[in-house]
């Protein structure tokens, strides 16, 4: 049973509406009867799309930085991006483009087919590009501001997906404004996702047995006397490079403030620690904009009937001014 239904979290500024672009750049793609080789059709691509995640310290499960490295694999990386598996990216390409958009062109996925099909050819040296450079650590540079969870959560060898939410104190004396959270999961192969819930009022603390410790739970809900729509933009998940806010908009932080980090871990196989640490970029310009949420969703419709093979559930809402949008985040589960 298939079932499509649209739900959507979408996040926007009150201002005149802008479309944001990004043009990558496109390798060379070979034609007529020309053999196709890594050093000079190949590599562009596997370093555009594939080495940040896939390299030692991230998530990808094996290096992909060289030619060995991705020859060793080439059977599997044909079929994960024919499949569109890889990279993952979800969003169907429309007329306007996201601007952190990381889809492969239906040329270039040919292009991997062709390599792999004619036997993974080197090719000649003078043709490979220099190898991407990766900024280590803070990629942003360093923080203002860092915090380390203060217990580490053992994460078991075996059983289902563990969803731990680290309490990380905020040691501030005063008002401070953020310009940029950068996440720092732990060992990002046992991470799916992590992001970031404010929490004003310290209520996260009495869900913990011990001070430190954290908590379990997929989703949790922080009361709040102010809108904090905030850890739909504090998030971290693979191959995501750190936010920065637009112009006009930063987080507020107060005296007292606890940041919940709500992380989805896998287990490895064998037994693992995980502390997670966030970098804070403070900026002294006070926010004079705030992201507005817009939750779209219509669970009520889910009433799927026996026997339903394809089942569609909408809705909608109409903007009575225009906006800038800033993110969406689709969500669902079976």
């Amino acid at each position: 049973m298939s079932i499509r239904f649209s739900v959507a979290t979408v996040l926007i500024s009150l201002s005149t509406i802008t479309t944001i672009g990004l043009l990558a750049a496109k390798p060379l793609v070979s034609t007529g009867a020309q053999k196709v080789t890594f050093n000079r059709d190949i590599a562009p691509i596997v370093f555009q799309y594939c080495s940040s995640c896939h390299r030692p310290g991230e998530a990808g499960p094996f290096p992909l930085l060289s030619y060995e490295d991705v020859k060793k694999h080439a059977h599997q990386i044909a079929t994960v991006t024919k499949e569109r598996i890889m990279p993952p990216w979800l969003p169907e390409p429309r007329e306007f483009k996201f601007a952190d958009e990381r889809r492969l062109s239906d040329d270039q996925i040919t292009l991997i087919q062709r390599w792999v099909e004619q036997g993974a050819i080197e090719g000649n040296i003078a043709d490979l590009p220099p190898k991407p450079e990766f900024v280590e650590g803070w990629q942003l540079g360093k923080p203002d501001l860092i915090i380390q969870a203060e217990k580490p959560f053992a994460l078991p060898a075996s059983g289902g997906d563990t969803y731990w939410n680290f309490i990380l104190r905020v040691p501030l004396d005063r008002t401070r404004w953020v310009k940029a959270v950068e996440i720092r999961p732990g060992d990002k192969r046992l991470v799916h996702h992590a992001n970031i819930l404010v929490d004003r009022t310290g209520m996260a603390r009495s869900r913990e047995q011990q001070p430190g410790a954290g908590f379990s739970g997929m989703e949790i809900r922080v009361e709040s006397e102010v809108f904090d729509p905030d850890s739909h933009f504090l998030f971290w998940k693979p191959g995501t490079f750190p936010y920065m806010y637009p112009d006009g908009m930063a987080l507020r932080l107060d005296k007292g403030t606890d940041l919940v980090l709500n992380t989805h871990l896998q287990p490895s196989g064998k037994p693992e620690m995980i502390q997670p640490s966030i970098g804070l970029y403070l900026t002294d310009k006070p926010a004079t904009m705030r992201p507005m949420l817009l939750q779209i969703e219509n669970d009520a419709r889910l009433d799927i009937p026996a026997g339903t093979k394809d089942f569609l559930v909408t809705d909608d809402f109409t903007l009575p001014i225009g906006v800038d949008l800033l993110a969406i985040y689709p969500h669902s589960h079976y």
